[in-house]
């Protein structure tokens, strides 16, 4: 199993090591982690990335991709275009496939062995309601549908890297129902795939993970549920704790701010990621019963997945779940 961190190429995170590969090389060896999950996007790549130091990518995702693929009409809503962008992907839908394309071709530059894509639905004010319109089959259909036709050009019609498709809390790919995971499967086209776990995601879609012991044992009861198949499937985990149940359960009625339409674009992105935020926790594992759930799965690529505004932040929670994983 290779171990990774999440990281970016954003200034955020880059500042984190003064911008020097160098710097995030030893990072890694003091970690005795094998490399890098990095965000890559449609934009041109820097020249001095390291690809020995890359094992696998994670996609952009646009949170109103479904919306769009079920009603391509919202393309010609009037927004601000940062906007349209950053939530369907672009200005129509061969714009959007285009711009996954050069992501897709991003992560094969940089010979990535895996590249992650969500496979959900949640746009900024249903964060708020929980009205989606939409069930989980809908999501699975739509996102199916942009993914056979982007990879369809490809050699054999097959992605050239490995694709990793993960469950978040919101309409589409949950893994709390099977049901929907064979479902989503018998809709690809393509057989260049696997699952990506992500245990906090898991967790805050069961809205009942409040205690750090409790909750490993909640994915692992979740896990026996589902078909040996399906669990050879997961090839790659996202490894953190999100102990946000109380949370969940409280905001299922929260209600849209007074004004909130009328705000600009990026105000109320950042009022509704506040939400998220508290949702989705990114915390470190420190129960060494965590490896129950590595154990139960046997990925082929683990990554410690946190959010981190500074170096010494991310040094301790890797420190943290480090040790309890391989206690």
């Amino acid at each position: 199993m290779k171990e990774t961190v999440n990281f970016s190429l954003y200034e955020n995170d880059m500042k984190m090591f003064d911008s020097d590969w160098g710097k995030i090389r030893n990072f890694l060896v003091r970690h005795d982690l094998d490399g890098l999950e990095l965000f890559v996007d449609s934009s041109p790549l820097p020249n001095d990335v390291p690809k020995d130091l890359i094992v696998g990518v994670h996609l952009p995702y646009w949170m109103g991709r479904h919306r769009a693929w079920a009603d391509p009409s919202v393309f010609t809503q009037d927004m601000e275009e940062f906007e349209r962008i950053y939530v369907f992907g672009g200005g129509s839908q061969d714009e959007v496939i285009g711009t996954f394309r050069k992501a897709l071709d991003n992560a094969h530059i940089l010979e990535a062995e895996y590249a992650v894509f969500h496979v959900s639905y949640a746009e900024l004010e249903q964060v708020y309601t929980r009205c989606f319109n939409c069930t989980d089959n809908d999501v699975l259909e739509t996102t199916a549908d942009f993914l056979n036709k982007a990879v369809s050009v490809y050699p054999d019609g097959e992605p050239p890297v490995r694709l990793f498709f993960e469950n978040l809390w919101w309409p589409g790919l949950t893994f709390l129902d099977s049901m929907n995971v064979e479902y989503f499967s018998s809709l690809l086209d393509f057989d260049n795939w696997a699952f990506v776990l992500d245990t906090g995601h898991l967790m805050n879609a069961t809205m009942k993970c409040d205690d750090e012991n409790c909750s490993i044992n909640v994915v692992l009861d979740l896990l026996s549920r589902h078909s040996e198949d399906f669990i050879k499937k997961i090839e790659g985990m996202h490894f953190h704790c999100s102990l946000s149940g109380e949370f969940m359960r409280n905001s299922m009625d929260l209600e849209i701010p007074e004004g909130f339409e009328e705000l600009p674009f990026h105000e109320r992105l950042m009022s509704v990621m506040g939400i998220l935020d508290q949702m989705d926790q990114h915390m470190p594992f420190s129960s060494e019963n965590c490896s129950q759930i590595v154990d139960m799965v046997s990925p082929d690529y683990l990554t410690h997945e946190f959010v981190a505004t500074d170096l010494r932040s991310l040094d301790e929670k890797l420190y943290i779940q480090t040790q309890a994983l391989r206690k």
